[in-house]
């Protein structure tokens, strides 16, 4: 079993990857309890990739946790060497009435303001950029659905994921950019009367008077952000397609992605309104696989289609026109193209597109060079379709911002066990885990890589131990459900993945926990028949993100091994090590 930060035991709710959607929207409500993680904290800040950072999501963790052990959780988190949290920010749990098919009465000043909202529904994601800046953590917050009932009138059981409405969507986007400003006081502490001292600015809006700045503590402001969690996937937005009765695949006409544009649109109008114009702001948050069958309508969509369709574009990279274009809301002559640009900023603004590349099909989880059949899927092997998609959409539409990257927002590999079912075994974890981080490394347009979960979610009560149905909750975590590390902590930690030809081995490592930016000792060292360790090569990491890839040479068959010198005390610590031919 891997070294390095401990959890100890207790049980929290389960989130799910495939029906996540119903699951999470009751994470914010969980007692503090069931989410309870005593840690052990090491006081060593974060590092990640070439110039990537490293993210990791693990919303029943932080939704719905004491602040005490939420405390506890970031720490723990900012210990392995997480730069980055994404959050989910869903409107639902924020909303009022959100089961009710009817919009109810907000109060003023609307719903585009944060007081208008339930205060304790900010209350968990009060505690989240409370926690994160004590701990130098930093965030990313997901503006995401499922929207409340009244968002999608007459969905009935799509509600929530059927065209949520854009223009209250943009009301709620401006109500948590202004919360989230950096300018809106701690648990709303308006004066009821002006009785002189600082302004409290919110955005571009003057709230409630003064009071004297002593007595406005702020809540801290969130700079990155993203749109909607997988908009190709039917379990976060529909229609995925329109209801045609195509008889054939290329009759097929998309509906998902030109709803998301809308959606894109009124983020970033949202958060523009609320200051956060200049912030990074990402679009896509896009699953890795869909299908196209004009018999299951209701399937994903493959992330490059929907990425084409989000642009107005056919499989060629050339725009829709006419009729094509009318029934997907794109332009449909020139004046209307020469305007696209103009009308949909975020589009061509954005500062990357997230995209949750999980090398995985029908059949299974697959290694990281994976590449799937329907090429218009996205596994982290296949990246670079992706990236020519985007290229080709910038190029047509004359974008003159600089190329997109991509933001790795989710990855990771379940495992078996604890799932009976589906997964890789737990020595598997980490060395596919480190081997898809190496693929990242090596693309200069990848930003960042991520591990989806920290902690394995528990099976879902009241089925039996091999039902499907107890296992549709996910197990990527570097923890056991009862917070045993596991051995991918290791890889996490320190990863490490080497490519062969002949007596030449080309060695890839990290040391995720280490400043960013201080140099590194580390050793690379073979061990042969005799079990003894020697040393290869020695090298001062210089990169700023602590990462290397350098060649060696092994005299036969072994094992190889990256050791580090901790920067803070100066021990040696090794990585997995590795069998080389």
């Amino acid at each position: 079993m891997a070294q390095g930060p401990g959890i100890s035991a207790t049980r929290r709710h389960p989130e799910t990857k495939t029906l996540r959607t119903n699951l999470i929207r009751n994470l914010s409500r969980v007692g503090a309890a069931s989410l309870a993680a005593a840690v052990v904290l090491v006081p060593t800040p974060a590092l990640a990739g070439r110039t990537q950072e490293s993210i990791l999501q693990d919303d029943p963790q932080v939704l719905g946790a004491s602040a005490s052990r939420l405390d506890e959780y970031m720490g723990l988190l900012k210990s392995i060497g997480v730069d980055r949290l994404r959050v989910s920010v869903l409107w639902s749990n924020i909303a009022p009435a959100r089961d009710s098919q009817v919009k109810p009465a907000f109060p003023a000043p609307g719903p585009a303001f944060p007081q208008s909202y339930p205060s304790n529904a900010w209350r968990p994601y009060d505690n989240i950029v409370l926690s994160a800046r004590k701990h130098r953590l930093g965030l990313i917050f997901t503006l995401t659905g499922p929207s409340p009932a009244w968002a999608t009138p007459g969905a009935h059981e799509r509600e929530g994921i059927f065209r949520p409405s854009t223009r209250d969507f943009r009301e709620f986007v401006t109500a948590v950019g202004t919360r989230y400003s950096g300018r809106y006081p701690v648990d709303d502490r308006f004066p009821q009367e002006p009785k002189g001292g600082t302004p409290i600015a919110i955005g571009p809006i003057e709230v409630g008077g003064t009071v004297p700045a002593e007595e406005a503590p702020r809540l801290p402001r969130v700079t990155a952000w993203s749109v909607w969690t997988e908009p190709n996937y039917p379990s976060w937005l529909r229609p995925i397609w329109l209801e045609n009765n195509p008889r054939r695949a290329r009759d097929m006409v998309a509906a998902a992605p030109h709803h998301y544009r809308g959606l894109v649109d009124a983020a970033w109008a949202g958060l523009s309104d609320s200051t956060h114009g200049e912030d990074l702001i990402l679009i896509g948050e896009t699953s890795a696989r869909g299908a196209k069958r004009p018999s299951q309508l209701g399937d994903a969509m493959a992330p490059a289609e929907f990425t084409r369709e989000l642009y107005c574009l056919k499989a060629d990279l050339t725009p829709y026109a006419g009729r094509d274009a009318r029934i997907r809301s794109c332009p449909a002559d020139a004046a209307e193209q020469r305007a696209f640009r103009r009308l949909h900023p975020g589009l061509f603004k954005a500062a990357g597109f997230a995209h949750h590349p999980y090398s995985l099909d029908r059949s299974g989880w697959r290694v990281p060079t994976w590449r799937p059949r329907l090429k218009d899927n996205v596994p982290i092997g296949n990246l670079n379709h992706l990236l020519r998609t985007l290229d080709g959409a910038a190029a047509h539409w004359r974008s003159q911002e600089k190329p997109m990257p991509i933001w790795i927002t989710e990855y990771g590999y379940q495992t078996r066990p604890p799932d009976p079912l589906a997964g890789v075994t737990l020595a598997r974890q980490g060395p596919l885990s480190s081997w898809g981080e190496y693929l990242a490394y090596r693309n200069p347009r990848v930003a960042s890589i991520a591990q989806f979960l920290a902690v394995d979610d528990g099976p879902v009560p009241g089925f039996s131990g091999r039902d499907p149905r107890r296992w549709i909750s996910w197990q990527s975590g570097l923890y056991t459900e009862d917070r045993r590390p596991k051995p991918s902590l290791k890889d996490y930690l320190r990863p490490i993945h080497t490519s062969q030809r002949g007596r030449a081995v080309q060695v890839f490592g990290g040391y995720r926990q280490a400043a960013t930016g201080v140099p590194l000792f580390a050793r690379i060292e073979y061990s042969g028949r005799n079990g003894a360790w020697l040393r290869l090569r020695s090298l001062t990491v210089r990169n700023r993100r602590g990462y290397f890839s350098t060649g060696v040479r092994v005299p036969r068959a072994g094992l190889l091994r990256i050791r580090w010198r901790n920067p803070v005390n100066g021990a040696m610590i090794a990585s997995r090590s590795v069998s080389v031919r």
